[in-house]
């Protein structure tokens, strides 16, 4: 009896052994990112994981890439975050403590070690799916890699008609998906197909509240943003927003990301087309004060929220920010050409100093 439990204690720490060697492993196969998350610095900051602090090597570099605060709260190793993940399915995706998603180069660093893990199981394995799906998600959003992001996307839509057929929940997650990436690499024709079939089939199915239903919505009125079709994207936005309100919560994540997305709405409807912030000084022709206010009471509220719910060092707080800074400069010139004028006018563009168009 003693001998079967020594042997089974024995293997217990041969298997935790094992996943520590592995996690280090797949960070080391990881392609080098260059750390934009919060780093830890100092004798005080520590990983959550193994108490241990921070060193040289890459995977051994104190990280935080979740809505912690306070100088020494959240932050961890890469591989321990990864050893975590494999006792815990959850740890891929979010934060204990904060319960917030990763985000930035951590939740990259994951993504990547997930799919070194899972990617030589068969195609329809769930777990070489999640993997697929959770690493395209993160090139996308995190790297800006649309290239990267559309084989994997592609692959797991695929494999989820064949599985699970065209109208299972995760199809049509996945459809709604490789819509978004279609919308934002320009494929519009591509986009505009998916999202209509993934929506028919997720108010038929989910219900017209359902949180997927409502993303898709809402990726939908993003792409009618990018088309100019602002008469469509203005009340998917806001019945988007309304319904997360009611029923996520005023400061829930996908709330705050709606507000966002409908000062941003708001921006673009106030240049009258698609007018990029870094593009906004070339744009010609007018501009409306009464939507632009409207974007930056919107983009000032995202702000407030965000800086409550998930710190001001966190990305998203800094994305509203600047996207704040920019309607706030945007209307201030607005007045002083209208004051300057004499005349009082809602839609009109300040001078500028005429500039030699690039070739």
């Amino acid at each position: 009896m003693m001998g079967s439990i020594v042997d089974v204690f024995c293997h217990h720490i041969n298997q935790t052994e094992h996943k520590k060697a592995e996690a280090l492993r797949l960070t080391k196969v990881v392609p080098y990112i260059h750390m934009m998350g919060e780093q830890g610095d100092g004798d005080a900051v520590v990983c959550w994981v193994c108490a241990e602090g921070s060193s040289r090597t890459r995977s051994r570099q104190l990280m935080r890439g979740c809505a912690c605060r306070g100088t020494d709260a959240g932050f961890a190793h890469l591989s321990c975050l990864v050893e975590a993940a494999t006792h815990d399915e959850d740890r891929w995706r979010s934060c204990p403590t904060c319960k917030q998603h990763f985000t930035g180069d951590v939740r990259l660093g994951l993504a990547r070690a997930r799919w070194e893990l899972h990617r030589t199981l068969p195609t329809h394995d769930w777990q070489r799916l999640n993997a697929a799906d959770s690493l395209a998600a993160a090139l996308q959003e995190c790297a800006g890699d649309h290239a990267g992001a559309l084989p994997l996307f592609q692959e797991v839509l695929a494999v989820s008609r064949q599985v699970d057929g065209d109208e299972d929940v995760n199809t049509l997650v996945s459809m709604s998906n490789l819509a978004s990436l279609h919308q934002k690499m320009g494929n519009f024709e591509l986009a505009q197909p998916l999202f209509d079939e993934a929506l028919e089939a997720q108010r038929r199915t989910l219900g017209e509240e359902a949180p997927d239903t409502l993303r898709t919505i809402s990726n939908l009125a993003m792409l009618h943003l990018r088309t100019e079709h602002f008469s469509l994207a203005l009340p998917l936005a806001e019945e988007v927003l309304e319904v997360r309100r009611r029923t996520l919560g005023k400061e829930h994540a996908d709330t705050l990301a709606s507000i966002q997305n409908l000062g941003l709405l708001r921006w673009h409807m106030a240049h009258g087309e698609y007018v990029s912030f870094h593009k906004a000084d070339a744009h010609v022709g007018p501009w409306d004060l009464k939507e632009l206010e409207a974007a930056a009471g919107l983009l000032g509220d995202a702000v407030k929220l965000r800086s409550k719910v998930f710190g001001k060092a966190h990305h998203l707080t800094g994305e509203s920010e600047r996207a704040l800074g920019h309607a706030e400069q945007r209307i201030g010139e607005l007045r002083s050409s209208i004051a300057s004028s004499g005349k009082n006018v809602v839609a009109s563009q300040p001078p500028r100093a005429k500039r030699r168009r690039r070739r």
